[in-house]
């Protein structure tokens, strides 16, 4: 199950073009469906217009990270994460549910959610988080998963965002 949650880094090369994205040039992500797996595939800015997003299950703009000595820091782009979160409301299928909730509690842990409560419902248990974006708060259902697969899921996003997230702590 790892392994299909191999999501490459973003090779800064245009998917439309095969030209690489220079460094400094802001470019754009986007995530597509292939059976029971993503894609992550990289856009340059002039060419991201003539793609057809009817296709793409999500997509961010990148901004560029400033050229420094060394290795830069990276840090999440919580945005990214939100367009996500919300891409994944009302999804039936048990791997997005269990997704969209390792979401709710990496937003909720940094203070972009806001866990309300939890609650007993006939299916179960259920988080509720107040999103300053919407109005009022949103139930989200626990899915019945170990911590190995908590743990996979959040490992995958980490890996589909390019990001240390317990580095973020």
């Amino acid at each position: 199950m790892a392994e299909r949650w191999r999501i490459g880094k973003g090779k800064r090369v245009c998917f439309a073009s095969g030209e690489e994205i220079a460094p400094g040039e802001s470019f754009y992500s986007a995530l597509v469906e292939d059976g029971d797996d993503f894609q992550r595939r990289d856009y340059a800015a002039d060419a991201w217009k003539d793609v057809d997003k009817s296709v793409l299950f999500s997509y961010w703009k990148n901004k560029p990270l400033p050229e420094k000595d060394g290795p830069a820091k990276r840090k999440i782009d919580y945005d990214r994460l939100l367009v996500l979160f919300d891409d994944l409301a009302g999804a039936p299928e048990p791997r997005r549910k269990l997704i969209r909730y390792v979401l709710a509690l990496i937003l909720s842990r940094r203070r972009i959610l806001r866990l309300d409560a939890t609650r007993r419902t006939p299916e179960g248990e259920a988080l509720v988080v107040f999103d300053r974006r919407a109005p009022g708060s949103v139930e989200i259902d626990a899915p019945e998963a170990t911590a190995e697969q908590l743990a996979e899921v959040e490992a995958a996003l980490a890996g589909l965002f390019d990001y240390d997230m317990a580095a973020e702590g």
